[in-house]
């Protein structure tokens, strides 16, 4: 989420910059200015596009993080400093967050139960946690690598899933 929320303010800075840069081509009206006004308003225009296509996405993300149902820290990726190799430094963190609005693949978001886009299916497995979800007859599924908790914990989970979507979950073994 760190990830998207960075690209975000990014795009809304280049669409800040992009402005300045177009206000002063007007106002200094410099040889060919015509040409760079052209450039800084396509420019401008791209990254606030780019900036609120990020912003719905930070929304998706935050929305699945506060409602989530289940929390998974499948990989933490460390990097050994050469001068001190007793201690393993810290790199990058990859997330999973599941909600009843979709989930949060480190930076990818998949939404479900918003914009016409349904939760069909949950299966728990004994190492995964498989999602059935999509439009009418598109139907996408994706599998988490996720080891099976304890009962009460699953038991939380299927009643999450269950009050939250409608859902019931399908249990494995």
């Amino acid at each position: 989420m760190k990830k998207i929320a960075w690209y975000a303010r990014c795009f809304l800075a280049a669409s800040i910059f992009c402005a300045v840069v177009f206000a002063a081509v007007l106002l200094l009206r410099p040889t060919n200015w015509k040409l760079y006004e052209t450039l800084a308003l396509l420019a401008g225009l791209i990254a606030a596009f780019l900036f609120f296509t990020m912003n719905q996405r930070l929304t998706a993300a935050r929305l699945i993080v506060e409602n989530q149902i289940l929390h998974i820290q499948p990989a933490v990726l460390r990097e050994r400093d050469s001068t001190k190799e007793s201690e393993a430094a810290f790199c990058e963190t990859v997330e999973m967050f599941v909600s009843c609005f979709g989930i949060l693949l480190g930076s990818k978001v998949i939404k479900f139960n918003q914009e016409g886009i349904r939760l069909k299916a949950v299966e728990i497995g004994r190492d995964y946690l498989s999602l059935d979800y999509g439009r009418d007859m598109d139907v996408r599924n994706i599998r988490l690598i996720h080891a099976s908790p304890d009962s009460t914990v699953l038991e939380g989970i299927i009643e999450k899933f269950r009050y939250e979507t409608g859902i019931t979950p399908t249990i494995t073994h």
